[in-house]
């Protein structure tokens, strides 16, 4: 495939982190990233090392591509209206659509009447899988990891994708669950957006992705979602800890914020490190006696000797690793998880 990523005023910052999470890790070809706020700027600007792909103003300039990926993922999962025109454009020229909002586009009447004369397809990755059932504890012996965080959007998908390729990396089978339209959209071994599943069977649809992995890898890494105190968020945080079993925990934190995003100013503030930790090992104490062997540093809005003050900091206060894992890889942090 060929990808364009629609991100208009998202590639950086909240609400973007599909954009930037297929940016950095698909194994596709990015053609172009469609964004009006950043045009003239290259991806790599703001991700050094990063792979080049020119950002652009419309869907017009996006080039030689095949599919067109919704990149944004706002509260709510709502399309953004002033994205229609781009998307039927798409969808005309007979190109594919991925999305992972909670508005599925396949059902919109005029998109999908569209991609039906032009045999375009639309993928809606949020749509729940079939044959759901209620987690039972079949999954408790598997060897797994999760990834959870103190917000949405500090890195957890990320986490759990550099903490699988070094495993790989050094030789260990090691496989991972998505449990986010993003996650999914990359490439996984299991995979379903576990904020569409209703509520009874939420931990056995991650319960099912982690025995179904879990019978050929050594060790499966589990991305987390939201937060466990998150205003709106925590039911789905709190069933993929136990429906994980996670026996390691890695907690992903972003120092610079005080309150949840998104709801800011509305008495919602974001737990230290010490109190996500104590909370997080209570919980999964009864389930799979989890328990939290590092932090992952979301450092996008930190310069880079803030982030080491903030590294050795937690160091020596919580006698836990941390890492800033788009720099090291998680190197770190896997050595932590096979140590504990």
């Amino acid at each position: 495939m060929k990808l364009a990523i629609l991100a208009h005023g998202m590639f950086i910052g909240f609400g973007g982190k599909t954009a930037r999470g297929v940016y950095l890790y698909s194994p596709h070809e990015i053609v172009a990233i469609i964004d009006r706020d950043r045009a003239g700027h290259d991806a790599s600007e703001f991700f050094p090392g990063g792979r080049r792909v020119p950002i652009v103003k419309s869907i017009e300039e996006a080039g030689d591509y095949d599919t067109l990926v919704i990149g944004a993922a706002p509260i709510g999962g709502i399309l953004p209206e002033d994205w229609r025109d781009e998307i039927k454009k798409a969808l005309m020229e007979g190109k594919n659509v991925i999305s992972g909002l909670h508005y599925f586009l396949s059902e919109d009447e005029e998109f999908r009447s569209i991609a039906e004369k032009t045999g375009a397809k639309i993928w809606d990755v949020r749509k729940p899988p079939e044959n759901l059932k209620v987690a039972d504890g079949s999954g408790k012996n598997v060897n797994t990891v999760l990834v959870a965080g103190t917000d949405c959007s500090v890195g957890k998908m990320i986490t759990a994708v550099e903490l699988t390729q070094e495993a790989k990396r050094r030789g260990i089978n090691a496989g991972f669950v998505a449990t986010g339209q993003t996650g999914i959209m990359i490439g996984c071994d299991a995979g379903a957006v576990i904020d569409r599943i209703p509520g009874d069977f939420m931990a056995g649809t991650v319960e099912e992705m982690v025995k179904k992995v879990g019978k050929e890898k050594e060790i499966v890494f589990v991305e987390g979602q939201g937060d466990i105190v998150h205003p709106a968020y925590s039911g789905v945080t709190l069933a993929i800890l136990h429906g994980s079993y996670a026996k390691k925990i890695i907690i992903a934190h972003d120092p610079t914020r005080k309150e949840h995003s998104g709801y800011e100013g509305l008495g919602f503030p974001i737990l230290s490190l010490e109190k996500t930790i104590e909370l997080y090992e209570e919980l999964a104490a009864n389930v799979s006696g989890g328990k939290v062997v590092g932090i992952s540093v979301d450092a996008e809005h930190m310069s880079e000797e803030e982030v080491e003050r903030y590294i050795e900091k937690v160091e020596s206060e919580l006698g836990l690793p941390a890492e800033n894992v788009l720099k090291t890889h998680a190197r770190k942090l896997l050595d932590a998880v096979l140590k504990s």
